[in-house]
């Protein structure tokens, strides 16, 4: 394969929200490869090249990263392509812009949030509820509301560790 001065980038999952990522990839005159499991994923259509990969594929991607002569490696806004991609970098020697314990302080929303309010970030405020609400504590609310488990991540209410 001829390398090119262009620099690649493996996006890690391709969902509709990672379109924005390989679009500003490509504008910064890169070329980005996405990959994750699901056929079709939106982002995968914008990317300059794409593969059907578990993001948890560690060796399957360390693979694609050789092949490919990738330059670096990106995902956001999941806890779990977050530690794939960290896991990756490392097996790759390859920098990540988060250290390991970084996305475990982030997939925990009250750890997070002590760390913001510390720091005087602001954040969402929250309350602790029952499962079954009164009437007149749902009418004080000012909508829309999101309601989340202080608990989950990954989008699955899983417990974090």
């Amino acid at each position: 394969m001829i390398k090119t001065d262009q620099k690649k980038i493996l996006v890690l999952g391709g969902t509709k929200h990672m379109i924005d990522v390989v679009e500003t990839a490509k504008r910064m005159g890169m070329s980005p490869i996405v990959v994750d499991n699901v056929i079709g994923s939106p982002a995968k259509s914008f990317a300059d090249k794409s593969f059907n990969t578990s993001t948890a594929d560690i060796e399957g991607l360390a693979k694609i990263v050789r092949e490919e002569e990738v330059d670096g490696i990106y995902t956001a806004f999941e806890d779990i392509n977050s530690w794939n991609a960290i896991a990756l970098c490392k097996k790759m020697g390859l920098p990540f812009y988060a250290t390991k314990e970084q996305p475990a302080i982030a997939s925990h929303k009250d750890r997070f949030k002590e760390i913001c309010r510390r720091f005087s970030v602001p954040v969402i405020e929250e309350w602790e509820m029952a499962v079954e609400l009164e009437e007149t504590v749902v009418a004080s609310w000012k909508f829309p509301v999101l309601i989340k488990p202080v608990e989950g991540f990954t989008s699955r209410g899983n417990k974090a560790g």
